[in-house]
């Protein structure tokens, strides 16, 4: 797996690591057990992130996304910095292998979190909910009602990718975290595996598959 110059120098020399110790947003998300975790916290005045810092677990994709997205938020309006998208994070790093563009999601995703906590301290719950809404893992009717042959389990990740495909037809695969996809993959009518057997490789393997399922 090829990365560009700046995912590698991102990733040896990151940016903005550690804690803001006088944070008044702090977002986590993730999972030890199938993929990267992260933590970032960030110190808003007059709508202005002054300060913002990340402590990340995971691989280098990972760290060197959440240490371009605290150099492109930092310095800029609550506004501004939610127009960062993870296609935006991927393209200051020169691009991502499609494989590990979920790092770049769960980056944007951690900002998101951060800032509605910001937003549930300052006492305003409505503008936290609007911010990060509530994930559902509800699978589309047609799916439950697909008798599935076999089980899925993680010895077939062809069969759980056309079961994604088939269960969440609204949702692009590359637009997902890892933990994200792992929870939808949990929620799919037939599964029955061991969820510690998960890994981010794994994981990782059924994105692209699934991502191919309804790229044809």
């Amino acid at each position: 797996m090829k990365y560009s110059d700046k995912v590698v120098e991102h990733f040896t020399n990151p940016r903005n690591v550690g804690v803001v110790e006088d944070a008044n947003g702090v977002g986590r998300l993730g999972n030890p057990v199938c993929g990267d975790m992260m933590e970032m916290s960030v110190k808003v005045v007059d709508n202005v992130i002054t300060d913002v810092k990340f402590r990340t677990f995971g691989c280098g994709a990972a760290i060197a996304t959440s240490s371009m997205a605290t150099e492109l938020i930092k310095g800029k309006t609550i506004e501004e910095a939610l127009e960062l998208s993870n296609q935006a994070i991927a393209e200051a790093l020169d691009g991502l292998p499609p494989i590990k563009m979920h790092c770049s999601v769960l980056a944007a995703d951690a900002l998101k979190l951060a800032l509605a906590d910001y937003y549930r301290r300052q006492g305003d719950p409505d503008k936290a909910r609007n911010l990060v809404g509530e994930e559902t893992t509800e699978v589309s009717p047609e799916a439950c009602e697909t008798v599935q042959a076999e089980p899925l389990r993680w010895s077939n990740l062809e069969a759980i990718a056309q079961a994604l495909a088939r269960g969440y037809p609204q949702l692009k695969p590359m637009e997902l975290g890892v933990p994200a996809l792992f929870r939808r993959i949990l929620s799919l009518p037939g599964f029955d595996d061991d969820p510690d057997q998960a890994t981010e490789a794994l994981l990782e393997r059924i994105q692209m598959l699934w991502h191919d399922e309804v790229s044809e």
